[in-house]
Formats: structure tokens, C-alpha cells, sequence
């Protein structure tokens, strides 16, 4: 799923998504929606197949104190000036949308950090609450549902990509485990900031990996005639 940057299509859709924090880090990510099937040549002389509908992550802000010494620690900057700098990150790009961790959107006395980076960004910059859901509740898929199936994708070739210089990410997701209390989700103490920011961009955009294709070719089961007929019955249908 990592790969090489390319120029992004001018028509494919672009949005935009986030996990907010101070103490701990934020993560900020730029998807583009493939509006056809792409085939590229990286390089190494690989084939990249990035079929219609895929996201391309193409952009990442992080905001950790530092990756080696302080992995999970925030920078505490302002929203304010968290919202300028996406401003200045867009500048000239066109986004559909923005979805953000909906605790950014609660207000104890005074503006939300949504408020705050709408605000900071010379009203440019806006979000809608993300869709929060971690597992699976009755029957709908749950963010880490939707994550796996695009990485899974069809045909083995994932609806889920990220450009290499999204580092923050790969360092990161790779190494995500279980919670011990409830298997289903993942543990929140680890680094996971990334993690959510994509939970967030996949649920924005819902995916159902196609069901199996129906086999063509008729299937010959082994005949009994035990298994339809009784024994007490089988002597009469002979005698027919």
C-alpha cells in the first residue's frame, strides 16, 4: 500500500481528515479518490494498480515532539496556528470536505478546537464531526472494519494506498495490537493518532469489499440414493 508520490489527478476528488491533540500527538492526513482505474510504473519497474474508488493518502501533518526520544508526545500548539498552517498546506488545492475527531468539537465555556482552527485558518479551513464508530454494533462495520477491508481490497489489490513520505503512518500503524480487555478494538495507550486519522477518512467514505462472484460451471455432487430415499421406500421406486 506504500507508494511512490505521483501527480495527483487533477479530477480526483480530495478531502481531508484528522485526530486532534496537544499532550499527545495530532495527525492531520490529505486523501485523493481515484474517479478511474490508474495503473503506474514506479521506478523499481513495479506496477501499482490503484482501482476506481481507492484513497490515496498524499499528505500527512504529525505533530510530535519527537518520533525516536518522545514517540507519543504532543507539540501543545495552539489551534489557532494549527489552522493556519493547513491553510498554508492547501493553498491553491480545492477539498470537498474535512472530518476531525468529534471531540474536537465539544466547548467547555468557549469556542471548540474546530472553532479555533476555523478561526486560525482565516476561515479557509473547515471540518464536520467524524464518524467515531470502532467495531462493528449491529451489523454495520466499525472504523477498524472499514480500514481492514480497504487494505484487503479486491482481488488482492488494496482500495487504501499512502505515498512513502506519509512516514508517520507507516511507522506507526504497523505496529498497532489488540486491547486485552476488548479484542475487537485497539489499544488507545499506544501511538494510535494515525491510526484514528485514517479510521476517520475510511468511515467518511464506507466500503463493502463485492461479495464473491458466482461460480459459472455447474457443481456435480456424489449421488445416494440413501440420502433421498428411505430404505423402507427404495424397493417400490426399483420395482417402477
Amino acid at each position: 500500500m506504500v507508494i511512490r508520490p505521483f501527480a495527483i489527478p487533477p479530477d480526483w476528488l480530495r478531502f481531508r481528515s484528522g485526530d486532534w491533540g496537544s499532550a499527545r500527538p495530532f495527525s492531520f492526513g490529505w486523501w485523493a479518490v481515484a474517479s478511474e482505474r490508474t495503473e503506474l510504473y514506479e521506478p523499481s519497474g513495479r506496477l501499482v494498480v490503484i482501482p476506481r474508488g481507492a484513497m490515496v493518502r498524499y499528505r500527512e501533518w504529525y505533530g510530535c515532539d519527537d518520533p525516536v526520544k518522545n514517540p507519543n508526545t504532543g507539540v501543545k500548539l495552539p489551534a489557532e496556528e494549527c489552522g493556519a498552517r493547513i491553510a498554508e498546506l492547501e493553498a491553491g488545492e480545492k477539498l470537498a470536505y474535512g472530518v476531525l475527531d468529534p471531540a474536537a468539537f465539544s466547548s467547555d465555556g468557549g469556542p471548540s478546537i474546530a472553532e479555533r482552527i476555523f478561526r486560525g485558518s482565516g476561515q479557509k479551513v473547515s471540518f464536520r464531526p467524524a464518524d467515531n464508530s470502532r467495531v462493528a454494533t449491529r451489523g454495520a462495520m466499525g472504523g477498524w472494519d472499514q480500514m481492514r477491508s480497504r487494505m484487503i481490497g479486491e482481488d488482492g489489490t488494496p482500495m487504501i494506498f499512502t505515498f512513502d513520505t506519509c512516514t508517520d503512518s507507516i511507522r506507526t500503524i504497523p505496529l498497532m495490537q489488540h486491547d486485552e480487555k476488548k479484542i475487537e478494538d485497539l489499544d488507545t495507550e499506544m501511538e494510535d493518532h494515525a491510526a484514528d486519522d485514517w479510521r476517520y477518512a475510511c468511515m467518511s467514505r464506507p466500503y463493502v469489499r463485492p461479495k464473491p462472484k458466482e461460480e459459472t460451471e455447474p457443481r456435480f455432487m456424489p449421488y445416494s440414493q440413501e440420502l433421498f430415499f428411505p430404505t423402507q421406500k427404495r424397493k417400490r421406486i426399483e420395482r417402477i
